[in-house]
């Protein structure tokens, strides 16, 4: 497995949108809001 060199702790993340499980389209800067913040991701479909 290849390890991305920019994926480090305390580097930015990259802007993006996804929906929520309402259907509502969120941004990530408007979710975080300036706090720190922790994202989890886990593959679907188990």
């Amino acid at each position: 497995m290849k390890i991305r060199k920019d994926l480090k702790i305390g580097n930015l993340f990259p802007e993006f949108e996804r929906r929520d499980q309402d259907g509502k389209t969120r941004i990530l800067s408007e979710l975080m809001q300036g706090w720190p913040t922790i994202l989890i991701f886990w593959r679907g479909g188990y």
